[in-house]
Order: C-alpha cells, then sequence, then structure tokens
C-alpha cells in the first residue's frame, strides 16, 4: 500500500493500579503515558498528523475509539506495554489491532507474548544455542533448585524490574523458598530463578527489519556499588531518584568494550532479536561474563522516553530524539509497503547515517 501521508495515532496504556497494590510501582507503569506524548510531540514537531490514542481497561471501549478510523489512511504506533494493570494482557491490545486490520510498530502479538513469558523466550535462546543463564520456574514456594547459588529470582511476566529489589539475589535454599513466595504473593505470577550471572551490564538498542543494525552498546557501571551481589538493576534504580543505586549506577555509551568484544556482544543481540522474531526495533539485555554475553531480557516493547536507554544510544550514534521517533516509524512504514513521508536516515549525511548503526 502507498499511502499519502497517514495519519498516525499514538497507542498507549493508561494504568490506574497494579496487580500487588503497591503504589510506588505506578511511577513505572504510568510512565507509559508520559513517554507516549513524547513520541507524539516529536512525530508532530516533523510534520506527521497524530492522534494520541488511550488504552483503559475496556477493549470494547477501544474498540469503538477506532471505528472512526480506517486501517487504509490510520496507521497505529505502538506503545502499550501493559493492559489493565498486567503486562501480559498487552497481547490483547495488539490483537485487537491486528483484527481490526490496524498496521503497527514493533512486534506481533504472538512475538510480544514469546518475550514478556521469559521462559519461553529462554527456551527459545537456548535452542538455537544463544547463552542464556540456566534457570527454573517455580509456581509454589516449594521444591528443590537445580542450578548454583547465588540465584536471582523474578517475577515471570513482569518488566521495568517491577519486583526486583536488592532482596532478590539468595544463596541458599531458605532464602530462594522465601523469595519465591514473595513474588508468587505480591505479583500473582510465578517466579523466575536463574543462576546469578555477575559481570559487565549491557544494553544493545537493535533496530531494522531484514537489515539489522545495533546503537552503540551501553554499559550500566556498578564500580560505586561495593556488594557484588547488589550489581542488579533493581525497581528503585530505575524509577527512584532518591535510592542509593539511582544516584550510583552510571550508564556509558559507548560502553568501553575492546572493537572485537563489541562485536561479538552486538552479534549475540542481533541473534537473540531474530530468533524472537521482533520487527523494527527491540532492546536486548546481556550480562557479559568472562567473554560470554549472557542474554538476561528481551524488551519487545522498550522505553522510548528522551531519558531511556534506547534514546542515550540513538544520542551516542549523533541521532536527535525526534530523528529516532521517526525511523522507528518509517521501518514500520516500509515493512507494510506504506509511504514515508520523511525518511529519516536517508536525509542525514553520509557520516552520520555511518555513526547511526552497527551492521549484522
Amino acid at each position: 500500500m502507498d499511502t499519502e501521508d497517514p495519519l498516525i495515532l499514538v497507542l498507549y496504556n493508561v494504568e490506574e493500579q497494579v496487580l500487588n497494590k503497591n503504589p510506588l510501582e505506578l511511577v513505572a507503569i504510568q510512565d507509559t503515558a508520559r513517554v507516549a506524548m513524547h513520541i507524539n510531540t516529536a512525530l508532530k514537531t516533523l510534520g506527521y498528523f497524530t492522534i494520541p490514542i488511550a488504552v483503559r481497561s475496556s477493549l470494547s471501549e477501544l474498540r469503538k475509539t477506532l471505528a472512526p478510523f480506517s486501517p487504509k489512511t490510520a496507521f497505529v504506533f505502538n506503545n502499550c506495554d501493559s493492559f489493565d494493570g498486567n503486562n501480559m494482557a498487552a497481547t490483547k491490545v495488539i490483537r485487537l489491532i491486528e483484527t481490526l486490520g490496524f498496521r503497527h510498530t514493533g512486534s506481533t502479538a504472538d512475538v510480544i507474548k514469546a518475550c514478556i513469558d521469559k521462559s519461553r523466550m529462554k527456551q527459545k535462546l537456548a535452542a538455537v544455542g544463544l547463552p542464556t543463564p540456566r534457570y527454573q520456574v517455580f509456581t509454589r514456594a516449594e521444591g528443590l533448585y537445580h542450578f548454583s547459588f547465588p540465584a536471582i529470582v523474578k517475577p515471570l511476566t513482569d518488566d521495568g524490574s517491577i519486583g526486583i529489589d536488592l532482596h532478590s539475589v539468595v544463596q541458599n535454599q531458605t532464602e530462594l523458598m522465601k523469595r519465591i513466595k514473595f513474588v508468587i504473593e505480591h505479583y500473582r505470577q510465578a517466579a523466575l530463578v536463574e543462576e546469578f550471572v555477575s559481570g559487565r551490564e549491557l544494553t544493545v538498542s537493535v533496530w531494522g527489519n531484514q537489515n539489522l543494525k545495533a546503537l552503540p552498546v551501553s554499559e550500566q557501571d556498578y564500580s560505586r556499588i561495593r556488594n557484588p551481589l547488589h550489581h542488579i538493576l533493581t525497581y528503585a534504580s530505575k524509577w527512584d531518584p532518591a535510592s542509593y543505586h539511582y544516584n550510583n549506577i552510571v550508564t556509558y555509551c559507548p560502553a568501553g568494550l575492546a572493537p572485537a568484544e563489541a562485536k561479538h556482544v552486538v552479534g549475540i543481540a542481533l541473534r537473540a532479536f531474530r530468533t524472537m522474531g521482533l520487527r523494527d526495533f527491540g532492546r536486548i539485555d546481556i550480562r557479559y561474563h568472562d567473554g560470554i554475553p549472557y542474554v538476561i531480557d528481551i524488551n519487545e516493547v522498550p522505553d522510548l522516553g528522551p531519558g531511556s536507554g534506547f534514546n542515550v544510544a540513538a544520542t551516542a550514534a549523533g541521532l536527535s530524539y525526534a530523528e529516532m521517533i521517526a525511523h522507528l516509524l518509517e521501518l514500520a512504514l516500509e515493512r507494510e509497503g506504506w509511504k514515508c513521508p520523511l525518511p529519516i536516515l536517508k536525509s542525514l549525511s553520509p557520516r552520520r547515517q555511518t555513526a547511526s548503526v552497527s551492521s549484522d
């Protein structure tokens, strides 16, 4: 389809509660709406016609909201990463817009579901030989753990470091069962238990489809944190400006990697992106230990705010925030055969095009 000046519907979720009823964790899930406004402003600044569409707790309400728009002329920029306080339920929103015939940025509902469920994600990675920490899933606080301590315990289907704090890393069976019980009771889902991999915390922001590119690798530097078992990105380290971790974990981009190391890390990230079937963009989180890049998470709808890791990498590549957002939209439009009114990377100087990507 060659659509002239498509209308861009910026889809985002509005949350008023979280499953564990901890108001502190509303900060993360409500941040999506703020990011959507930044996305909307960036696109409007560049001349796109945009309308923000809020998704609340009713799919039928969303269906009515979308009814006036035609899938032939309206394209969805998806920034919906949850629904009615449930991370996995975001797939219901994507399935609805796909059923209605709307094309959208980012991955399909099936791919998003496979990424949100960390056990499914890790199974797919392991099946093709990609390194990821060994793990078990517990639906009850009982049973034997079959791998090595220390281990880290996480909610199986949450993101944004929800459910991760300085008690998440455990050193024995007693601590493990206590933490599993906490996750199951507070987050109403299974607990993922992984071997804790020490090492450098790296993130690789990837974009593209047939031709994948990686933005400069970022690193979260834990050198100010003395206890190596506290070298983790907790919820507080991301969302609480008053916390010690928030103020003492420093991000560097590009990461201080030797060229061969960077090539290896990026290669693993690109393979993980393809293995999961992601489209357009995503962020791969890695622990780099003894020369091995262990994939610890895949963010299928990564934070795209001005302060996000994705934008930090884009900035290091020489792109403005608006250029980054417009290129993400451009990738999706091109994938679907729609006209791109503003082909951002093609309009940049050769130097900036080279700086902005690192090829597969």
